[in-house]
């Protein structure tokens, strides 16, 4: 999450919105009107989605649920056996075939501790530490070896928590180097596909980390087998994706490597108190999926799957999906509504009013239409309105299955679904109104 700013002497009302956008993500809008949408896009198709997991504590259980709920990737990080927290090779070889046997692809961060090669030494920047994380990393990527693993190389070097900071960037970019060439050497055919590095913050001016990383990537060409860039691009807002996936994406496609991807690999909300509840915590995941959906992400990963721990108040132990004792947050009816509806969409379109958003889709011959933001419950309204009819048509609050309404009743009733924070209206003939 970005810092907080101060607000200004006597600015209760600055304070009250920054609140409201820490909170909830939604910046306050202004009352709609029947005009047109100010921007729309196509979506020629879905984000591969993924989840986070714990190879320590994932079960077969988990993942067959995984894979049920929508998702077609899982995440995971392996390290070197001298790094504490690593896991015997015989568990990570077990986690690989249970996610194959759920029919879940895999992308595998490959890092270590807070220095390139485990946690002792002095600062691990040396061409022995760098020449043995590649070694390690290239290895487990011929050993386990096949199309449904993706490999990550690190993780948010960006963060002193997962670089010291007298290791230099130079220094992972050099190791992703002897990989690429350890990988050519090997003659695996296919390649596997590799990421750099899960970056933490997105390139540019204020992150020369990772400004240097999207740099190299796209002119070294020693840098061949690697498919793209992974970034973590946590924000308070979701939406604002948009508008930062599209700069960067300009970059690349006027770069020398025109088809690099750009993937998300992680990005989560933690339902922690005071800050956010768990119903907040699922509409805010929600709207990163389509956020991600709007913008085009090759990749999109959440994270987490399972809370690390029972302190409700702790942020960084209240990022699952699910509860510490496997028991499920709202967010999981949300997702299981979402994905299953993205999964095989056609003629698939975004529309913004505002601080509000629309996206339509096809699926098995009937029609939806997903609103959502301060003007949601107004723009299906209109849209209901102008057609004149609302034969076929039901409406309710996205991840509530057991409630749908016939829309009429949205325009003989002021008050129904007045309480829902994201809309889902279906028309069963296969035609939404214009």
């Amino acid at each position: 999450m970005p810092p907080h700013s101060a607000a200004p002497r006597g600015g209760a009302r600055a304070l009250a919105l920054a609140a409201l956008i820490a909170v909830s993500g939604w910046w306050p809008g202004q009352p709609a009107q029947a005009q047109a949408w100010q921007a729309s896009g196509r979506i020629a198709s879905m984000p591969a989605f993924a989840v986070q997991i714990d190879p320590a504590t994932v079960s077969s259980r988990d993942l067959a649920e995984i894979r049920r709920l929508g998702f077609t990737h899982v995440r995971f990080g392996v390290r070197p056996e001298v790094v504490r927290g690593h896991l015997k090779p015989q568990r990570y070889a077990q986690v690989i075939a249970q996610a194959r046997q759920a029919g879940l692809h895999m992308l595998v961060t490959l890092y270590g501790g807070r220095y390139i090669w485990g946690d002792d030494g002095e600062d691990g920047s040396s061409d022995a530490s760098e020449a043995k994380f590649a070694a390690f990393a290239s290895q487990f990527m011929l050993r386990n070896a096949g199309p449904d693993l993706s490999y990550e190389i690190w993780n948010e070097p960006d963060n002193k928590t997962f670089l010291h900071p007298s290791v230099p960037i130079t220094r992972l970019i050099s190791a992703a180097g002897r990989i690429c060439d350890a990988l050519a050497q090997a003659g695996t055919a296919p390649p596997p596909s590799v990421y750099l590095f899960g970056l933490a913050r997105l390139p540019g001016a204020e992150n020369a980390a990772a400004e240097q990383s999207l740099s190299r990537l796209l002119t070294d060409p020693r840098l061949g087998c690697v498919k793209g860039l992974s970034i973590h691009p946590y924000r308070a807002t979701p939406e604002t994706l948009l508008r930062d996936y599209r700069q960067l994406g300009e970059r690349i496609r006027s770069s020398p490597r025109p088809g690099a991807q750009l993937i998300v690999s992680e990005w989560g909300y933690a339902s922690y108190l005071p800050v956010r509840s768990e119903a907040t915590q699922a509409t805010l995941i929600a709207r990163q999926v389509l956020a991600g959906v709007m913008a085009q992400v090759p990749m999109l990963g959440i994270y987490a799957w399972r809370d690390r721990g029972q302190a409700r108040w702790e942020r960084e132990a209240n990022f699952g999906l699910l509860r510490n004792d496997g028991s499920e947050k709202p967010v999981i009816a949300m997702l299981r509504d979402l994905l299953g509806m993205l999964s095989g969409a056609k003629d698939a379109s975004w529309h913004q009013r505002q601080d509000s958003f629309m996206v339509e889709l096809r699926k098995d011959g009937v029609a939806h239409r997903i609103y959502w933001g301060p003007q949601a419950r107004t723009l299906l309204r209109d849209a209901l309105a102008r057609a004149g009819a609302t034969d076929g048509c039901t409406a309710r609050a996205l991840g509530d299955a057991q409630k749908a309404l016939p829309c009429a009743a949205l325009l003989q009733d002021s008050a129904v679904l007045a309480d829902g924070a994201m809309l889902l209206a279906s028309w069963s003939g296969g035609k939404a109104p214009p």
